[in-house]
């Protein structure tokens, strides 16, 4: 292997990993490392994405936010995918505001190379865009879930994917924050706490929620987990995104 500046990365991030040598040499010399702690503020709503952010590690919710300042959860991204798609789409404007649930390592990325590399055809611009597809199924099917299912359901969901993406079952939450995000009363929080409480599923203190029973929750969850993690699974196993070696991305090839 050579002994680049970059040859000891650990590139965690499934679009990066499945780069060719290439691409992947064409955004290196723009990334740079990013440790965000949970309630950092990636973009409000409105904003244009100066830098890209592609998370190795941790959770960043998508949140629509009302001009009231309301908001609730449409969508979340994490070690696959990329914060900042309207950079590809047209119209450099974040439609909802991303916020780390749960602390992130990844590596942000200047907008216009991401742009540029997007725009040649190659591995990159078919992952990110089949990205942008389980993007559309969160947001649409998180339409339907907060329409059509119980607030409890909901909730098991949420708890389920922060316990997964976050790697722990001590959760940091208070009820007016999982209320924002599932966009109802806090009041109703109050009492699903207390009965999943009653029936084992969690232990709940103020501000802090620590799971007792991951898998019972799992299957207390509403189908929507289980459509998404679906959708995940496969564009994951999509073999035009397979991981690239670190050997292999390192390797010296001809410039873009």
């Amino acid at each position: 292997m050579h002994d680049t500046p970059h040859a000891r990365l650990a590139i965690e991030n499934a679009i990066l990993s499945a780069l060719p040598p290439v691409e992947f040499e064409f955004l290196v010399a723009r990334m740079q490392p990013v440790s965000l702690a949970t309630g950092t503020i990636i973009a409000h709503a409105g904003d244009a994405m100066r830098r890209c952010y592609f998370p190795s590690t941790g959770m960043v919710s998508l949140l629509s936010v009302t001009e009231h300042g309301k908001a609730v959860e449409v969508g979340y991204t994490g070690f696959e995918g990329v914060v900042g798609l309207p950079v590809i789409l047209g119209k450099n404007e974040m439609p909802y505001q991303a916020l780390v649930q749960a602390p992130s390592d990844g590596f942000s990325i200047d907008s216009q190379a991401v742009l540029q590399l997007f725009q040649r055809p190659g591995v990159f611009h078919d992952a990110v865009l089949r990205y942008a597809f389980v993007v559309l199924r969160q947001v649409t099917q998180t339409a339907a879930c907060n329409h059509f299912h119980t607030i409890q359901a909901r909730l098991c969901r949420w708890l389920t994917v922060m316990c997964e993406r976050s790697g722990n079952t001590h959760l940091s939450l208070t009820q007016e924050f999982l209320a924002h995000m599932l966009g109802v009363q806090r009041t109703s929080i109050g009492m699903i706490a207390s009965s999943m409480q009653a029936d084992g599923l969690i232990n709940y203190r103020r501000g802090r929620v620590q799971v007792l029973d991951l898998d019972g929750i799992r299957d207390a969850a509403c189908e929507c987990y289980f459509v998404i993690r679906t959708e995940h699974a496969e564009y994951l196993r999509d073999r035009r995104f397979r991981n690239v070696s670190e050997t292999r991305q390192t390797q010296p090839s001809p410039s873009l």
